[in-house]
């Protein structure tokens, strides 16, 4: 059985929302998927997951210098390097994500493979465009 694991920072709940709705419908896709903050997450199981999804809210001054947050980045330099799961990036934000991704994907250079889904949300809940997007990740 294939495995995903979601890895999130939230600020306010709605990214913690997000990563659960996502590791919810993954588990209902038949995979085995856990949800974890970036201070809970175990680096052992970065490398042995088939599916890696990590996420952060966008920090930034609404319309520009959009950026994943120092706890975020923190988590990305400590992690280990981990070729082996597909990466998928996520992010809740007001009004808009700018740079975010971005941002994310050169935290990531060296880590992982280079992140090949991004999904984003206002209000924390996957959409009907989401649950296609990760339907197509994972097959």
């Amino acid at each position: 059985m294939a495995s995903a694991l979601v890895v999130y920072r939230s600020h306010t709940g709605v990214t913690r929302q997000y990563a659960q709705e996502i590791a919810e419908h993954l588990r209902a896709l038949g995979l085995t998927a856990a949800a974890a903050s970036v201070g809970e997450a175990d680096f052992d199981a970065l490398g042995k997951v088939d599916f890696l999804l990590l996420g952060c809210w966008t920090s930034g001054l609404f319309v520009i210098r959009q950026h994943p947050d120092g706890p975020w980045q923190s988590f990305v330099r400590a992690m280990p390097a981990a070729t082996r799961p597909k990466v998928a990036l996520f992010t809740t934000y007001k009004l808009v994500t700018g740079s975010q991704f971005a941002k994310m994907r050169a935290a990531l250079t060296g880590k992982t493979q280079a992140p090949v889904l991004e999904l984003k949300s206002r209000n924390g809940h996957l959409s009907a465009s989401d649950r296609a997007a990760l339907e197509a990740f994972v097959a």
